[in-house]
């Protein structure tokens, strides 16, 4: 498939944060799986609802092609995209996209049972569809996903700085080798159906949207295959970008990581077989970190009977309070 977007580049860029298209990339599972699928496969597959099988046959039935009704462009909004919004738009497809799209399984061989099962039974297997994604996604991604959300906006967030700095074409270069060219944009798609050719008088100005994805590795993925929406593209989310800066324990820095734990497990009041128990070491070692907290005005030990209780002073519950954990 070759898609270009004239001289000028695209007309416009946008960005997505998609589950949608995080559980279509996360579940095809072939021989050529990067390891940051693989790994989150193997940590839910177990949770996977019955409910969610009409979806994972769907996904199943070919691992090299998906409809596209099922990765709707869905541009970021001040308020984001939510998989409900994804669902609303898949929900609605026409009957005539419908059957054109599953139709191209036919131009890979025999159709599969669950896209037969899908073009026979209309809306109604849809919606069952429909429902299968919404089960997989609360079992197995929804837990996870506000903090995948913050990763890929801080992606998003460095693409639209570069794209201020130096302009699209800079932000599509380094984006993937596909887009080298500033001044002319063709990009060549090996696909496993036939592309009709989008519509001409998009040739000089078409809208293409990006979608940074944690589940792919190196790769540039094309998520449409038919005029039926605006182009969108699945890319990889930058470690380097995504990586936060170490968290900086400012209690550990000042008096080591030994006696910050120990101070933070004394709290309300601990003796030391209580305080070695809680840090698993042994009672001299923990002894000793008592003793150097003690010295410094930190705690207090008071002995009632044979047990020494340690608690808190007011300098060690400011510090405590000024480097929370």
């Amino acid at each position: 498939m070759t898609l270009e977007f004239g001289e000028q580049g695209p007309a416009a860029v946008q960005f997505a944060v998609s589950p949608m298209q995080h559980l279509l990339i996360g579940l095809n599972q072939h021989s050529s799986t990067p390891l940051p699928r693989r790994r989150w496969w193997r940590t839910v597959r177990s949770r996977v609802p019955v409910s969610a099988l009409p979806f994972l046959d769907l996904v199943a039935a070919n691992p090299f092609y998906f409809p596209d009704f099922l990765t709707p462009p869905m541009p970021q909004t001040r308020t984001g995209v939510s998989l409900a919004d994804e669902l609303d738009v898949i929900s609605s497809v026409s009957t005539e996209r419908l059957h054109d799209e599953l139709g191209r399984y036919a131009e890979l061989g025999p159709v599969p049972r669950p896209v037969a099962r899908l073009l026979d039974g209309g809306n109604r297997q849809l919606q069952r569809v429909v429902q299968g994604i919404h089960a997989i996604y609360r079992a197995c991604l929804v837990d996870d996903w506000p903090d995948m959300v913050k990763l890929l906006n801080a992606d998003i967030s460095v693409r639209q700085g570069i794209i201020g700095e130096r302009g699209t074409s800079w932000m599509l270069a380094d984006l993937d080798p596909a887009f080298s060219d500033p001044t002319r944009f063709e990009l060549t798609i090996m696909a496993p159906v036939p592309i009709p050719a989008r519509p001409k008088h998009e040739a000089d100005g078409t809208e293409i949207v990006l979608a940074p994805n944690l589940f792919l590795c190196g790769l540039l993925s094309p998520a449409f295959t038919s005029p039926w929406q605006q182009p969108l593209f699945a890319y990889t989310a930058t470690p380097t970008i995504l990586a936060p800066p170490p968290a900086v324990d400012g209690l550990v820095a000042l008096i080591g990581k030994g006696k910050a734990a120990a101070l933070r497990a004394i709290g309300t009041g601990r003796t030391t077989t209580e305080l070695a128990a809680l840090l698993e070491v042994s009672a001299p070692a923990a002894s000793q970190h008592t003793a150097t907290l003690r010295a410094a005005g930190l705690i207090t030990s008071t002995r009632h009977g044979q047990r020494v209780v340690h608690t808190l002073t007011p300098l060690g519950t400011n510090l405590l309070n000024a480097n929370p954990h």
